[in-house]
């Protein structure tokens, strides 16, 4: 049999492998979950796809006028600078994330006294609703009442408030630093859980033949814990992409237009009534998503 013969043959078993009256059970059994998921994520995002090619607003359905929107977000400098400030959010949020999460998880990988209570103690953060801990940390950050404010000036390093939310200099580093807090206990967990399931041989073994700490890390648990750094850091990436609350609620992307990204910006676009523009601008996020997926996709299948 020639090479083109079994592949054809390889392909007709698999064509006939799903006809199976088993596969057609299975098929069968999920569409329920099917119908569900078309219902609930395809129908919104294909609609949003057809209304962004409109200029649809809130008291007409709009005409199909095609790219425009997209022309017409690419010339609105506000768009831009949201570009740019999400690609400044993202990056810090994500380095600070990684960060901590893997300092905080080392150290509790190792024998500490009362190793649970702070494993507990960690997710602390996490286990707040976003809303109420954003909120907090919009009094800590008060220019006159905030806990911040008093404590640098009690410990001699300011001489007067500064307005953390209020000030262009100082707005975005304070909701990264926030962003931050809530967000790297779901990273330490992880990287804890992952550093867990190292098999302890490896260590030892390095430890006979001389290797010492920073070794055994750099070759043995940085690349155990690899697939899990990849999952996570795609999973928290998608998610800061798409953050909203955190911004909104402690500067609603001001001052002026200093802490303004792509959601917030879509939001605006959408309480103007603009529909089909701010369709566009949220549809924005969704290229920049698949594309960052399939490359931490392809480097999980590599390794």
């Amino acid at each position: 049999m020639s090479k083109s013969e079994k592949v054809l043959k390889r392909q007709n078993n698999k064509i006939f492998g799903l006809l199976k009256p088993d596969s057609l059970f299975g098929y069968f059994m999920i569409l329920p979950a099917l119908v569900v998921l078309s219902f609930f994520f395809a129908y919104p995002l294909i609609y949003e796809i057809y209304i962004s090619f409109t200029d649809k607003t809130l008291s007409n359905d709009g005409d199909f006028i095609g790219f425009k929107n997209y022309i017409r977000l690419l010339d609105n400098p506000e768009f831009v600078t949201a570009i740019f400030n999400s690609a400044v959010y993202v990056s810090f949020v994500q380095i600070g994330k990684f960060t901590l999460g893997l300092g905080i998880a080392i150290l509790l990988n190792q024998k500490l006294r009362a190793r649970g209570l702070w494993r507990g103690l960690v997710l602390v953060p996490y286990a707040i609703p976003g809303f109420v801990a954003f909120l907090i940390w919009r009094l800590i950050y008060h220019t006159e009442v905030g806990a911040l404010n008093v404590f640098l000036q009690k410990i001699g390093l300011i001489d007067a408030p500064i307005s953390f939310l209020g000030e262009r200099d100082w707005a975005m580093a304070s909701v990264i630093f926030s962003t931050i807090w809530r967000g790297f206990p779901f990273w330490a967990i992880m990287f804890l859980a992952a550093l867990q399931a190292v098999p302890k041989e490896l260590y030892e073994a390095a430890a006979v033949d001389g290797a010492n700490a920073w070794h055994r890390f750099r070759n043995i648990s940085l690349p155990g814990i690899r697939p899990v750094i990849l999952i996570v850091f795609m999973l928290s990436t998608i998610s800061t992409i798409n953050s909203f609350e955190a911004i909104w609620l402690q500067t609603a992307g001001g001052p002026s237009d200093a802490t303004v990204i792509l959601p917030i910006f879509a939001y605006r676009s959408l309480t103007s009534f603009n529909i089909g523009e701010a369709s566009a601008a949220a549809l924005s996020l969704v290229p920049i998503s698949i594309v960052f997926s399939v490359l931490i996709l392809r480097k999980l299948r590599k390794d």
